[in-house]
């Protein structure tokens, strides 16, 4: 296994997001390279502390390998980190390997190469149960899911205890994590903060409800479901006072729980050094548990993934395909143990390892694996990004400006509809 040092991760956010760009990317093969010309591509969007990780494997990986030598880039990551990986596969020259989230494989399917799980020696049983579905289009797989990244609650032991809450028993339903904010807004901090956009708590609230983003070309922010789930959201800012009517970035909400001016926030894996540094740096004491379940209709988290693709070279594909093959069977097999430092790995054949680790950031990290079976992902759908501006808007006007819940997601869900409808025309 790769040893990576903790402060090697805090320091690593910055060289990652210096990467070389994808445009600079004209071959799959480096002849200038001490490997002789054998140097595939791995580009991926790992630009913050998940990157060092990651090239820490990829760093052991080439140490062994008799074949290939593996170059990762880490572009930074935003809306042209497709629009660069589609263009430079109509070009011909696409990198060798490619990490992409569940929903960016189909606009990609028609340059990526089949996959065969059983040809690298593994099963379906041998992952997370549904995982591996991640990659596959129309009935054909065209990626190996590497790990998911489920959402989690991070909160502050000392901050529980101050405010009378068992700090072992974190809460686990919406009675209980509006009883345990509204003990710690008693003690002058907030009980919870909300990520806004990308991670709003509504998307894993809504799923938890039984609610849906989408039915075929439909957007269906407005069903009972959703507006149930916003509208929950609503109250825990205007009617109970849990949570502040301010609008706080990631990077805020991030640094108010750092400054203990809350007990509780949702975040990803990639997140967790930050809480274990704190830990071990800074004499904190925060703890992770499970996102609660607001519903009791459908087990729900919301959840990223990370697929790796090998897409179609026009010269040397048939090596190129071998060779990046090989390679992603060695990082799955090999590298998952390590990889849990930073993302939560599908493949269940490292379960005993994590289990036993002393390292606490890999303990740690077990919580997010085990949310992996409730794990939901945003589908694919034409003009997401569009669409999904308009569902941001309407939930923040609501939380932050205590506006009409139905009114504003019915907007909303005409408006995203009229998007991607507009992309068939």
């Amino acid at each position: 296994m790769v040893q990576i040092t903790r402060r090697q991760l805090l320091g690593a956010g910055a060289a990652f997001s210096a990467g070389p760009l994808l445009t600079a990317c004209s071959s799959p093969f480096d002849d200038t390279t001490a490997a002789g010309g054998n140097v595939l591509e791995f580009v991926t969007f790992y630009t913050g502390p998940d990157g060092a990780v990651m090239q820490g494997i990829v760093d052991a990986y080439n140490t062994q390998s008799t074949g290939a030598q593996i170059r990762m880039s880490a572009p930074a990551y935003g809306g042209d980190y497709l629009t660069k990986l589609v263009t430079s596969s109509i070009a011909g020259n696409p990198p060798a390997i490619m990490a992409l989230h569940n929903n960016e494989v189909a606009p990609l399917r028609r340059f990526l190469h089949p996959l065969d799980l059983e040809a690298m020696g593994f099963a379906e049983s041998d992952f997370v149960a549904g995982t591996q579905d991640l990659g596959v289009v129309d009935g054909e797989r065209l990626g190996v899911t590497m790990s998911t990244g489920p959402q989690a609650m991070v909160y502050n032991r000392r901050l529980f205890e101050e405010a009378g809450l068992d700090p072992d028993a974190p809460p686990s339903d919406a009675a209980g994590f509006v009883e345990a904010g509204r003990a710690l807004r008693d003690i002058g901090v907030w009980g919870f903060i909300r990520e806004p956009a990308t991670w709003m708590p509504w998307l894993t609230m809504n799923w938890q409800n039984g609610g849906e983003l989408v039915d075929g070309d439909r957007a269906l922010f407005d069903s009972d479901p959703s507006i149930e789930a916003i509208e929950m959201e609503r109250r825990w800012v205007h009617e109970d006072g849990i949570s502040p009517a301010q609008l706080l970035d990631g990077v805020q909400m991030g640094q108010q729980f750092r400054d203990e001016q809350v007990g509780m926030i949702f975040i990803g894996p990639w997140g967790l050094i930050d809480v274990v540094g704190a830990n071990e740096e800074d004499g904190k004491d925060f703890a992770v548990a499970p996102v609660p379940a607001f519903f009791d209709v459908e087990p729900a988290v919301a959840a990223t993934s990370h697929v790796y693709c090998i897409p179609k070279q026009r010269t040397d594909d048939d090596w190129v395909r071998a060779e990046a093959t090989e390679f992603i069977e060695w990082v799955v097999r090999e590298g998952s143990v390590t990889w849990a430092g930073s993302q939560a790995p599908s493949f269940n054949g490292v379960d005993a390892e994590i289990a036993a680790s002393d390292d606490p950031l890999i303990t740690a990290m077990s919580t997010f694996v085990a949310e992996q079976p409730r794990a939901r992902f945003l589908p694919y759908v034409p003009r997401w990004n569009q669409a999904f501006t308009y569902l941001t808007n309407a939930t923040q006007s609501i939380v932050y400006r205590n506006e009409d819940p139905k009114a504003l997601m019915t907007e909303a869900a005409e408006q995203a509809t009229a998007a991607i409808r507009g992309a068939a025309r």
